[in-house]
């Protein structure tokens, strides 16, 4: 898995101003015998043997579950034992009478049942979290059936230690749910931020003697609703799990955008991100998705460094010290959150500039949007050749626009409008340089009519040349009408 929760923990902290989207629907993945009824969600993020779902409860800051799948050979090469589900179980029973006894789980001597296996390591497939979170937590361990499956949590929350918990933007709250059926290895993790207890220390502080009471009272409720959100998103993620045996899978790995022509197919080494929002315009809601190879993710989305805006908490608050079941721990965690409520940061210019830029080899964009107005964008149909010059001049000067090039600075640029019969393609094309760290190249084409737009875009590193396989698939595509 490399460093997916990592990225994307802090993809979900970077990208707090989007809004919540979506409806149930199934998830299945038949190469990893997994389905998933999932809840609403905000963000969906996928890959070969990956799927999950950010949600937003409080819609400021999120929380993420994601479901990993792990052949038998996979673990095997992981740990350096023989790996079955038939000894996993019999492992779990062993582990659940010590748990009854209160005796040390390490009794057990069963390396998956321990946080080291899952440590962020080159090559290491269960990679899950990063050396600094698991050197810096409580950790507790639970057994429990989440309806006829057994699973083992691993209850992981970070002291927050701000001289030591470099790469994640907030203190954290992460479980790691394990379990096994037809000789697999399935690890659910799920992750949400913790309340910035000093920076609300602060603002009590701030408070005059007679509102302090108010105040504290008011950050109390806050935290327990919040964190009630985010462990009841846990839940139901777990709840809406399924498993079988795996088969080999006939659709092939990709998204869905049905203004795009539907199935879009990806690389099967790819991991995409994919968001409905509509916090640009009530009446012209937007799908965006972004795709890239999954070995590149964490290093493009974690910052490289801690900001120096960002506080911690007390070492002794939020840390569960005792072996409880999965909902007693659940309970303690938002006990024993203190009567403050956090304060989160947005995406700054600061917080750019520790974007991993380096780390990017490509990238595909892609972007929809029917909107509730037939004609939207009828007006740009009404003179086609105007169209064309005003968006070739417009495309021109916004790359150029100081705020632009303050980050990318565009060496050189090409367009090509063609609007008519009610259907407008714009082509873009063009190379430059992110910050002068490293020069891209950028293909991108825009699709519109009266009431639909749609935007697809690769950008690459250096002189990276599109695969083949994945030109097609861009050549493919066109928007619905």
């Amino acid at each position: 898995m490399g460093r997916i929760l990592t990225a994307s923990v802090s993809s979900l902290l970077l990208l707090g101003s989007l809004s919540a989207f979506a409806a149930t629907n199934t998830y299945t993945d038949a190469d990893s015998g997994f389905k998933l009824k999932s809840q609403p969600s905000w963000m969906e993020i996928g890959g070969k043997n990956f799927y999950g779902l950010a949600n937003k409860p409080d819609k400021k800051e999120a929380s993420l579950n994601v479901i990993c799948a792990f052949t038998a050979k996979e673990v095997e090469e992981a740990t350096g034992e023989k790996f079955s589900t038939e000894e996993f179980l019999s492992k779990y029973k062993d582990l659940q009478v010590l748990e009854r006894n209160e005796l040390s789980p390490d009794k057990v001597n069963y390396k998956l049942f321990m946080p080291d296996p899952y440590e962020i390591k080159a090559d290491n497939k269960l990679s899950l979290a990063p050396k600094e979170l698991l050197d810096n937590s409580t950790i507790s361990i639970s057994t429990n059936k989440n309806g006829k499956q057994p699973y083992v949590y691993l209850h992981i929350v970070d002291k927050g230690n701000t001289d030591t918990l470099k790469s994640l933007r907030r203190s954290l709250d992460m479980q790691i749910a394990i379990t096994s059926a037809n000789n697999m290895l399935y690890t659910v993790v799920s992750t949400f931020p913790l309340p910035n207890l000093q920076a609300q220390k602060d603002i009590i502080e701030e408070a005059t003697p007679f509102s302090k009471k108010k105040v504290r009272s008011e950050f109390t409720d806050g935290n327990k609703d919040r964190l009630n959100g985010y462990v009841a998103s846990r839940k139901a993620f777990l709840k809406g799990l399924s498993f079988f045996a795996p088969v080999k899978d006939t659709i092939p790995f990709g998204f869905n955008d049905e203004l795009l022509g539907g199935r879009i197919k990806l690389p099967e080494t790819w991991a995409y991100a994919q968001v409905n929002d509509d916090t640009i315009d009530l009446n012209i809601p937007v799908k965006i998705t972004l795709a890239m190879p999954w070995s590149g993710v964490s290093e493009f989305l974690a910052p490289q460094e801690k900001t120096d805006t960002e506080t911690g908490k007390d070492d002794t608050e939020n840390a569960p010290d005792k072996k409880v079941t999965d909902a007693a721990q659940d309970r303690e965690n938002i006990e024993n959150i203190p009567a403050t409520a956090g304060a989160r940061k947005s995406l700054n210019k600061e917080d750019i500039s520790k974007i991993n830029f380096q780390k990017i080899s490509e990238t595909a964009f892609f972007a929809s949007s029917k909107t509730k107005d037939k004609n939207t964008f009828s007006e740009l149909f009404n003179n086609p050749f105007l169209t064309n010059l005003l968006i070739d001049k417009f495309i021109n000067e916004g790359l150029n626009h100081p705020s632009v090039k303050e980050y990318v600075d565009f060496k050189k640029i090409n367009t090509k409008s063609n609007f008519s019969n009610n259907y407008g393609t714009i082509e873009l094309s063009g190379n430059g340089s992110v910050k002068d760290n490293f020069k891209f190249n950028l293909n991108a084409n825009a699709m519109v009519t009266p009431q639909t737009f749609g935007l697809t875009a690769y950008i690459s590193r250096d002189e990276k040349k599109m695969d083949p396989e994945l030109e097609k698939i861009f050549g493919s595509i066109k928007l619905r009408r």
